[in-house]
């Protein structure tokens, strides 16, 4: 059984202040979730994003990982990724 999809007062809920919409052309833009509707979910989100450099409706939502990174270095830890092995 499939769960029910996310409201972003639920993604606030657990500390999230924004989530980041990509589009299949490569764009990428941040969205603040405190300026969407409570009830609203990642998938309605999804489907009716319009991309402001092709115009296409519709796009991925996902984490933004720029803002947790950046939680996660202001602790001490790096999001550096590691040398490779020769």
């Amino acid at each position: 059984m499939r769960r029910p999809d996310r409201t972003f007062a639920d993604w606030i809920a657990e500390g999230l202040t924004t989530m980041a919409l990509h589009c299949s052309c490569g764009h990428y833009a941040t969205v603040t979730l405190a300026d969407l509707p409570p009830r609203l979910t990642r998938t309605c989100l999804g489907q009716n994003a319009c991309c402001a450099k092709c115009g296409k409706r519709g796009a991925q939502v996902m984490r933004d990982m720029k803002a947790h990174n950046a939680g996660l270095e202001a602790t001490g830890w790096s999001c550096e990724p590691w040398p490779a092995r020769s």
